[in-house]
């Protein structure tokens, strides 16, 4: 006779959930419309794809999304050209405290992987020196 062992299986004593009350679930692999509906367990989820969407939205809403995410445009407005005759901050300060913001916004408001959001970073720092050293090459050759 096998033995048993003290470890349980993903399928084992594993009451299935309610999926209506979480959030939006679909199969990827399958083209069924009830297959979210039938998977009884991890393995069964696994062979078809189910997986959580996420639609990458905020606790509060889109409208507030929107808000949040312009936020630091309008913060960084309203530093390098402020109203009343206050000092304005210069761009080398503003500009990155503005990417700071958004930085923040996408972790910790939207809720976005921090994996993603720091190698968008850098994709993104790579994308703008390729403009940046073409400029400087032509400033370099056309100087006199």
């Amino acid at each position: 006779t096998p033995r048993k062992s003290n470890t349980m299986s993903y399928d084992q004593d594993v009451d299935p959930i309610d999926i209506t009350d979480h959030d939006p679930y679909t199969c990827l692999d399958s083209t069924s419309e009830n297959c979210p509906y039938t998977c009884q367990g991890l393995t069964e989820c696994e062979s078809c794809g189910c997986a959580i969407v996420d639609d990458g939205t905020g606790p509060w809403g889109r409208a507030l999304d929107v808000i949040f995410c312009l936020l630091p445009i309008i913060f960084l407005v309203f530093v390098t050209m402020p109203p009343f005759g206050f000092k304005p901050m210069p761009t080398t300060k503003s500009l990155p405290l503005s990417a700071f913001l958004m930085f923040l916004v996408r972790l910790m408001y939207l809720g976005s992987d921090p994996l993603l959001v720091c190698g968008s970073i850098v994709k993104g720092v790579h994308e703008a020196l390729t403009p940046l050293t073409i400029m400087a090459g032509a400033h370099c050759l056309l100087e006199k």
